[in-house]
């Protein structure tokens, strides 16, 4: 295969011309007052229209998670605000600490709930025992290897109420299929194993969705960072107009366990 030439660009995604913008084929002109932002932003991820279900679908699950109070992206950039840094790094800072275990959780969620899936339909008719099935080997193996099932539990909220909220409209506008079921049925074996019930969270909720809107796996942490940089804009300017400056751990709350001089 060719080496690509790293001096010349290319992009499928939009095309700008004096007067206009072309979009994945639309004109910026003409999606302007007449579409909504999860059109918008499902056109440009998908490369091609939403379906008014999808685009309900998805317009639910950016506003789900557009602010969650004081979390740890939002500390961190209260923080940054209060050491008069730039409204766009905070920002920046706060969606940084999206990551496997905080925020992040639903991309690998997302990952091994595609990969089932298309296991199954390599194996024959996608039916609904089979997603059950795969669902129970799912939680046998995390049991097995002593690790958390990805995209379920929430510290705060038990059960998460974004979950069901969210799968309900997927059934009602269409949406949801064959990784919206796994998804259930995760949340089944699971409780069946372990004697007790943990529901799936709004990252597991955000992955399966995603999938069934026929968005990539990659997508799960977009659809989280990308809304809650206007929560996070909010608590920066919030900060600002509290006044607050330079935000710290307080000495007394820090306990130094290293080693101390011989006449301390």
């Amino acid at each position: 295969m060719a080496a690509r030439d790293t001096n010349s660009w290319e992009t499928a995604i939009s095309k700008i011309e004096p007067h206009d913008l072309i979009v994945r084929g639309e004109r910026m002109s003409e999606l302007m007052g007449k579409a909504s932002f999860a059109e918008v932003a499902y056109l440009i991820l998908a490369g091609k229209r939403a379906t008014p279900g999808q685009a309900k679908v998805l317009e639910a699950l950016l506003i789900s998670v557009m602010d969650h109070s004081i979390a740890p992206s939002s500390t961190v950039a209260r923080l940054l605000a209060s050491y008069g840094v730039p409204i766009q790094a905070a920002i920046a800072g706060g969606a940084l600490t999206f990551g496997d275990i905080q925020g992040g959780a639903g991309q690998e969620l997302a990952r091994n709930l595609h990969s089932v899936v298309e296991r199954v339909k390599a194996e024959g008719e996608v039916t609904d025992e089979a997603l059950r099935l795969a669902a129970k080997e799912m939680v046998a193996d995390a049991r097995a290897r002593r690790a958390p099932l990805d995209g379920f539990g929430h510290p705060q909220h038990d059960p998460d109420f974004r979950t069901p909220i969210l799968l309900k409209l997927a059934k009602e506008q269409g949406v949801f299929a064959y990784h919206c079921a796994l998804l259930t049925h995760l949340e089944d074996e699971l409780a069946a194993a372990i004697g007790r019930r943990v529901g799936a969270n709004i990252d597991g909720a955000s992955a399966a969705i995603l999938l069934d809107l026929d968005l990539k796996p990659d997508v799960a942490r977009v659809l989280i960072v990308t809304p809650r940089t206007v929560g996070l804009a909010a608590h920066y300017l919030e900060e600002i107009e509290q006044g607050n400056t330079w935000r710290h751990v307080p000495v007394d709350q820090v306990a130094y366990t290293g080693p101390l001089p011989e006449d301390a």
